[in-house]
Formats: structure tokens, C-alpha cells, sequence
């Protein structure tokens, strides 16, 4: 039983003490310079892993390499583990299983790290009168940034099933289909990618946009190479983009289904199927049973092939999920992330109000689809989300399409596009049997009508439905990258901090510069409180006028692009920090799991580890004067994070006290830390080629931090600063 201490209400304010002073208090408690910083380095024992990886870091100046190199020693890792798998399953006579994703364990499988709002047991278990922590932090809006997650609805046979299921059983490859094949065709067609149950269109458009070979051959082959799987031993490898450089993920062939076995079927159910089967032997009413509903790619849960004995697909799918720890991890996301997870490329983020010269991109941008970038684009969430509603012409909200081709075609700028679904179309001018198509126009797009979810529609009306479009520029051999990544606290005001990068160019080059922060989809749960936005201001060194400002595209990264002479140039960071109290400690999730869910702390937690240690290495010790040190007696500062929309009683049940003041007339006592945001960023510079020098740069006691002197140009403090020094 609690034990509650009763004290008596605070004191009021001294009369002395004015409000200003009240203001300079609370500053200066809640940006006060941490002892420690809030988020860990680390949440497993001992991580030697983490350690190496830290270790491993380079320090100093890093120099380019060419893109390849991370993804050739992937596939090289990727194979050995597969070739190591096959030889044993051989030596024993059996089919692969594998022991760090076991579909028969859903928990683990299918459910990200949780934490409660309220004190839980140390086993992890969770009381009745707690409420979880959403810590998959998914959001919509009606006008902003979309966070990408649009299930396809259920046929009208499946009304009955709950609004949110999950997968009845998982079975092999073998057991699923008839004659299975990696790629029936000899390698996979646009026409393949169907979403299944999970809310993934983003990553399901992204494969599309990958299987239109033209300049870029063999992207979804490239991914999963030949030499990594064993269809009969049923085992396979594939190569994913994560935080700058490749890495491996192995799984077996068993995937979830819709649909029970005939033995764990409800009563009804069964009743009803033997009722209809009744003058079939009993074992062959089982196998119609299974032909029926747990046969060919209609019977599976996840993403599918539209042929009934194809399995890329959801293989790749499983593997993707495996590598972000769960299935849960990977519903709702960016569409232009996805391609950049599958291929390393790097995405610009097009709003389609903002586009200046609607030519210029055409010409530039979309007639150069497959040849130098790939596309998709995304609707937002509209008002009312009624499929029958009048005006959507086929066109489904917060949802995620690829863009396959793009063609000037009698005078006509039209767009050839892919619904994830594989089905459910435009329904406008130049959809299917629409009045202007004509035999010509259907051979010289060599274009069939069909309900497969791949329609053409107008250039015009591609940007007045897609909301964002998504620009993902692929490298090719001749590219190279440097990358650096550091750890940097993050001041409560959006200035740009004190760390900056410096890079050398060698000669002059188009250069595209990516700076992005870890990819907290790999360890869901342990991202803590704090979300960032990033952007970047470039300057030639030494100069106080910008080049270019590189700008958010989605969680991760803020990019830009553009031609650069030889010389040596300075990246300025601006990151945006947002905390959020309503969802759980970093610490809170590693107390109440590590018993319950122990295998899924090890496995996340590993990941959290190996990623941060990417931000350990030695950097120069900082100033005194921190960016994140409150001034002694500090004016009202422009606030660059809207937090409007935080409940600040939220945190209350955060933060437990023993001691309570029973008061309804006192005023709430602040329960929330101070400010500690962290954030670990990298900066990649990729140039066809040459190649760059990257350098860390933060301020020390012999070279302090210049303060205000980094404000944009068109932000209202920088006005205000320069009449205050005049």
C-alpha cells in the first residue's frame, strides 16, 4: 500500500521577488546546462558491441569513398551468412528456422517495446488501471506533412473481422504455395506489389517504383541478391540502407496468413464448412479447406505478388520488418524513406503548392523518371474520409502511390502511376476507357486497361491530387560520399548551434548534401521524449552570405542540391527540438521490459546502442559557454518549436513522487526536467567523380561559439539583434 505524506501548501512569492524575476527563475531552472544528459549512449550492460562500433568511428577529417563500398562488403556479408546457414541445415537434414524471428511468436514479431503511464511491476507486466505508451508516435493532419499509412479496406466478405486483426497463423513457403518462385517471370514486374493488412504503402510504393528497369537495372535484384537465398532450404538475404551505410538481414520462408487452420477455427465456423462438405472424406474436406482459404498469395496477412505462386514480395517485406524489429515498426511512414532505405539514394521533398516553374520540374524532374530519379507521391488526410464522396475520381487520402513513367505524348504531359493496393483507380481524364484514349495512343504507351491499380493521368492533375511529391535521386558508380556524424545538444531555441560541419571540394562538382539524424524506426520504443526537425544553411568559408538552405524531407534528413566550385565550405546546423511528455522514458522502457520481454530489449536495445555509438567519437571538448546554457537574467527568446498542442498536465503521471501537497487551491507544483535534448546528426556530401573532406567542428575555450551572428536572414530575432547592437 502507498504511503502518502501530507505537507503543507509552498509559501507564496516574496512580495519582493517581481515577476520578472519569476521569469528569470524559471528560465534559468528549465535551460540550466545538464549534469548528464537525459539520453543514454547506451541501454544494455556492457555493450561491447556499441563499444567497437564507437571505437571503429572515424575521427578527424574522413575522406569520400564510392557509394559502392558499403553496399559490396553488405552482399558479401550477406552471402557468407546464408552459405553458413545452408551448409548446417544441410548437415541436419532441415529446413531453416529462424530463432530471431520466429512468426509463431506474435508478441515479439508483431508488437514494438511499450512502456506504462503509471508504475508497473519490474517483470514488465501491466496493471489493470495503466495505460500504454504509443510510442509508434504516428500522426495525420489535414494540412501539413502526412505520416503515410492507408490499409486497403476489406472486401465485404471479411465486415465481420475486427477493425484492427492480426495474423490467424504462419506457415512456410512450401505449405503456402503450390509452385513457388522468387520471381516467376525471371524478375519482378510493376504489376507484382500488392498491400496486404499492414499499413505500409509507403514502403509497398517504394518497391514499385524500384521494378521499372530503365537506367537503373535490377534495383529490387540488386537488393536481394541470387547468390543469398536457398529457395529449398528455404533461407534468405537481403541488403538494406540504414543511417548511411548497407546492412544484411537474413530470414526463413514463413509468413503469416489470414485465415486459421481448420483445427483452430472458432466452432461456427468449422460448423458451417462441414455442414457444406459433408460427403467428402473428412481429410480431403481439410484439404479443400486449406486450398480454400491458406493457399496462393490471396491467403497471406501482409503484402502479396498479384500471381498466386509468387513470394517476393512479402519476403522482402518480412525481412524489412525483421531488421526494424517488428511489423508494428514498419506501418505508416514517408514514401520518399522508403526508397532511399532501398536503394541509398537521397530524397527531396516537393510540396506541390510550393513549385515555382511547373515546367521546369516536368522537364527536369519527372521526364527524367528511372533515368536519374524515382517518384512517388502522397495525398493528405482530407475532412472526410468517404470513399464515395464525390470528386475523389479513385484517388484514395493519406495514401501513398508510385510514379512509374512520365511522357510527353501528343501534346499531352501524362503521368503512368501505381495504387499499392492493385487496384482502385483514377477514374478522370485518361484513365482506363476514358474518351481520349484511341488504338494509337494504347500502342504507343503500350498500355492495356486493367484493374491493377496502374492508371495514367494528367501531368496537371498528378499535382493538384498528390499533395508531396517525392524526389529520390539514385547514385550510380561514378558517385562518392563522405559522412560524418557527431552528438550535439540541442538548445530549446531553434538557433543554429554552436557544432557545425566544414568540407573540402577538390574541384568543382554537383553536389548533393544530406544532413540527417538516426533512424529511430530501428528501435521503436526507445526513442524517449524528444523528436527532432532538421535543416542547414551552406556558406562558402569564411562568408557570411548563404549559398543555399538544405530543408526537412520527412523525420529524417534535411537535403539540397547544387553546383559547387572548388574551395573549402561550412554547414550550419539548425535543429528544432520538440518534447513531448506523453511518451515514455527511455529508462521507464527499460525497467518495466527486461524481464517480460527480455529477447525483444536485447534485440532493440542493440540496436539503439550500435546506432548511437555512431555519435561517440572524440570530438574537440566544447566551451564553457554551452549553446544550451541559460543566460543569467535572459529575455523572452523566440520560440521556434510550436508546443501548443502539449498538455503540460500530461506529464504528471510521468514522474512519480512520494510526496504529495493535498492543495486544490495551490498552483501545480512544474513536474517537468529540465531542457536536455541530444540529438545524434551526420552529414553526407556525395559529388560524381571527386571526392569530399568532411570535418566536425565545435566550439572550445580557445575558439568559442559566435552566438547570434547565425540567424537567417529572414528570422525576425535577426532584426531585432542588429537594432539592439546598433
Amino acid at each position: 500500500m502507498a504511503i502518502i505524506t501530507l505537507s503543507p501548501s509552498p509559501a507564496p512569492p516574496s512580495p519582493t521577488q517581481t515577476t520578472q524575476d519569476i521569469i528569470n527563475d524559471f528560465w534559468q531552472t528549465n535551460l540550466a546546462p545538464a549534469t548528464a544528459s537525459a539520453k543514454p549512449p547506451t541501454v544494455l550492460p556492457s555493450n561491447v558491441f556499441a563499444k567497437l562500433v564507437g571505437k571503429s568511428m572515424p575521427q578527424g577529417e574522413v575522406k569520400g569513398q564510392s557509394v559502392d563500398a558499403s553496399y559490396k562488403k553488405a552482399v558479401q556479408d550477406c552471402i557468407s551468412k546464408v552459405k553458413t546457414i545452408v551448409a548446417e541445415c544441410r548437415r541436419n537434414n532441415q529446413k531453416y528456422s529462424d530463432p530471431h524471428f520466429n512468426l509463431d511468436d506474435t508478441q515479439y514479431c508483431l508488437t514494438s517495446l511499450t512502456a506504462t503511464s503509471d508504475d508497473s511491476s519490474d517483470d514488465g507486466s501491466t496493471p489493470d488501471n495503466t495505460v500504454t505508451f504509443d510510442v509508434t508516435q504516428k500522426a495525420t493532419s489535414t494540412g501539413g506533412p502526412i505520416f503515410w499509412g492507408n490499409v486497403q479496406p476489406s472486401s465485404s466478405a471479411d465486415q465481420d473481422t475486427p477493425s484492427d486483426p492480426t495474423p490467424a497463423c504462419a506457415k512456410r513457403v512450401g505449405d503456402i504455395f503450390d509452385k513457388p518462385e522468387f520471381f516467376v517471370h525471371g524478375k519482378p514486374h510493376v504489376m507484382d506489389t500488392r498491400q496486404g493488412a499492414e499499413g505500409d504503402c509507403w514502403f509497398i510504393s517504394s518497391l514499385g517504383c524500384l521494378c521499372v528497369d530503365v537506367e537503373f537495372p535490377k534495383l529490387i535484384a540488386k537488393m536481394c541478391p541470387a547468390e543469398a537465398r536457398d529457395e529449398q532450404v528455404g533461407v534468405y538475404g537481403f541488403v538494406f540502407f540504414r543511417d548511411g551505410e548497407w546492412i544484411s538481414e537474413i530470414i526463413d520462408d514463413k509468413l503469416y496468413l489470414t485465415n486459421p487452420d481448420y483445427d483452430d477455427c472458432d466452432d461456427d465456423r468449422r460448423s458451417v464448412w462441414d455442414r457444406s462438405h459433408n460427403r467428402l472424406d473428412p481429410e480431403v474436406s481439410r484439404e479443400e479447406y486449406r486450398k480454400t482459404f491458406q493457399s496462393g498469395s490471396d491467403a497471406l496477412f501482409y503484402g502479396s505478388c498479384r500471381d498466386p505462386n509468387e513470394t517476393w514480395v512479402p519476403l522482402i517485406e518480412k525481412a524489412f520488418a525483421k531488421a526494424h524489429g517488428d511489423y508494428n515498426a514498419i506501418d505508416g511512414g514517408w514514401p520518399g524513406e522508403g526508397i532511399e532505405d532501398l536503394t541509398g539514394g537521397v530524397t527531396t521533398l516537393i510540396n506541390s503548392a510550393d513549385i515555382l516553374d511547373r515546367d521546369q520540374l516536368w522537364n527536369e524532374g519527372f521526364l527524367k523518371v528511372n533515368k536519374e530519379f524515382l517518384f512517388n507521391a502522397g495525398t493528405r488526410q482530407y475532412g472526410h474520409p468517404d470513399p464515395s464522396e464525390i470528386g475523389r475520381q479513385g484517388i484514395e487520402d493519406d495514401h501513398a502511390y508510385s510514379l512509374l513513367r512520365a511522357v510527353d505524348y501528343d501534346g499531352n504531359r501524362l503521368c503512368q502511376v501505381k495504387n499499392p493496393w492493385g487496384e482502385t483507380e483514377w477514374n478522370g481524364p485518361w484513365s482506363d476507357g476514358s474518351k481520349e484514349w484511341t488504338s494509337e495512343a494504347l500502342k504507343a504507351l503500350e498500355y492495356k486497361f486493367g484493374n491493377d491499380g496502374i492508371f495514367w493521368m494528367p501531368y496537371a492533375d498528378f499535382l493538384r491530387r498528390y499533395s508531396q511529391v517525392w524526389r529520390t535521386r539514385v547514385f550510380t558508380d561514378e558517385w562518392n560520399v563522405a559522412q560524418h556524424w557527431t552528438t550535439v545538444q540541442v538548445p530549446w531555441v531553434g538557433d543554429y548551434n554552436d557544432t557545425k560541419f566544414e568540407f573540402d571540394l577538390p574541384v568543382a562538382a554537383k553536389t548533393v548534401i544530406v544532413l540527417s539524424q538516426l533512424d529511430t524506426r530501428y528501435f521503436m520504443g526507445l526513442t524517449g521524449q524528444y523528436t527532432f526537425q532538421l535543416a542547414f544553411r551552406l556558406h562558402k568559408s569564411g562568408e557570411k552570405q548563404h549559398i543555399i538552405r538544405g530543408y526537412s524531407s520527412g523525420d529524417r534528413s534535411a537535403t539540397t542540391e547544387v553546383d559547387l566550385e572548388a574551395g573549402k565550405y561550412e554547414v550550419l546546423l539548425q535543429i528544432s527540438g520538440l518534447r513531448d511528455p506523453t511518451l515514455p522514458k527511455i529508462e521507464d522502457v527499460v525497467t518495466q521490459n527486461w524481464l517480460a520481454r527480455r529477447e525483444k530489449l536485447v534485440a532493440i536495445g542493440l540496436s539503439y546502442d550500435v546506432a548511437n555509438a555512431k555519435g561517440q567519437g572524440k570530438d574537440p571538448e566544447p566551451a564553457a559557454s554551452s549553446a544550451t546554457a541559460a543566460p543569467a537574467a535572459p529575455s523572452t527568446p523566440a520560440v521556434a518549436v510550436d508546443a501548443s498542442n502539449i498538455d503540460s498536465t500530461a506529464a504528471a503521471g510521468t514522474d512519480v513522487d512520494a510526496t504529495f501537497t493535498v492543495d486544490t487551491d495551490a498552483d501545480p507544483a512544474p513536474t517537468d526536467a529540465p531542457w536536455d535534448a541530444v540529438c545524434v546528426v551526420g552529414l553526407k556530401v556525395f559529388t560524381p567523380g571527386t571526392a569530399a573532406a568532411i570535418r566536425v567542428v565545435k566550439p572550445t575555450a580557445a575558439a568559442p561559439a559566435v552566438g547570434k551572428a547565425n540567424l537567417d536572414v529572414d528570422d525576425p530575432e535577426k532584426d531585432a539583434t542588429e537594432k539592439v547592437a546598433k
